[in-house]
């Protein structure tokens, strides 16, 4: 089942939050990202409870939520900021959709795929806006690394109890270490000459590899070779950001 009215509402509630944000102005300023991400928690809160009824399962609404409007005030052409809204809305419905499937049937192969689509689509949102906020405020490195390990560790976890919820401290290990990695790369990301979206691309890249890893692991299904030809795949996509965005000398 694709169409769910209730998971509907809720994400058109989301998209229009964040369309009407967007008819506005945009102040980069810590009052209207407090003013506007508020609000938007808020309403993942209610939802998550009225979908699933476990606030547990807001972890992946919430980052959409923080990090949606983190991006939006980064695009600049009125249309662009819409369409946004609409794509956002849209992932939105889906990630909840699989939370809501999944609270029934924890191996439903299609659920899985719809919330593996939303948390990559969320995780670029993240990766992206924060490193963009990082750029353009007086950010510390150390925040941005705190953040990268907060946002990837719990969505994460989320993605990796909603299979097996027996295994909830192993779940946690395994999410901790995807969080401190990618903190990691956020501080060695913090020194690329690169624009915030180009950044979100290569962090998605290396999260994406990252979490096929640790999921084929975690329910016992990794293999030397599907982890080598993970890696040489990874290589050659960063090798190809790389080539195609300019460079951002700073002197």
């Amino acid at each position: 089942m694709i169409f769910h009215f209730t998971i509907l509402l809720w994400s058109l509630i989301f998209a229009l939050g964040l369309w009407l944000v967007a008819q506005g102005e945009i102040l980069l300023q810590w009052s209207w990202y407090i003013s506007v991400i508020g609000p938007l928690v808020l309403i993942s809160l209610i939802a998550t409870q009225r979908v699933t009824h476990r606030l547990a399962d807001a972890a992946l609404p919430i980052l959409l939520s923080v990090t949606a409007p983190v991006l939006l005030s980064l695009i600049d052409a009125p249309i662009e900021r819409e369409v946004f809204a609409v794509l956002a809305g849209g992932m939105y419905y889906l990630g909840l959709l699989a939370l809501y499937r999944l609270r029934s049937a924890p191996a439903d192969q299609t659920a899985q795929s719809l919330l593996s689509m939303s948390i990559m689509a969320a995780m670029f949102f993240f990766y992206s806006g924060i490193y963009g906020f990082y750029i353009n405020f007086n950010f510390p490195l150390w925040g941005l690394m705190a953040l990268f390990f907060i946002g990837t560790g719990a969505v994460s976890y989320q993605a990796l109890i909603n299979r097996e919820r027996r295994n909830r401290w192993r779940a946690l290990f395994y999410s901790l270490v995807l969080g401190l990695i990618m903190g990691e790369c956020a501080w060695a990301l913090g020194f690329w000459p690169f624009g915030y979206l180009t950044t979100g691309a290569l962090a998605l890249v290396l999260y994406a590899i990252l979490w096929d890893v640790t999921f084929t692991a975690f329910y016992g299904e990794l293999s030397l070779k599907r982890t080598i030809i993970r890696i040489l795949f990874l290589l050659v996509l960063v090798l190809l950001i790389i080539a195609s965005t300019p460079w951002h000398i700073l002197v």
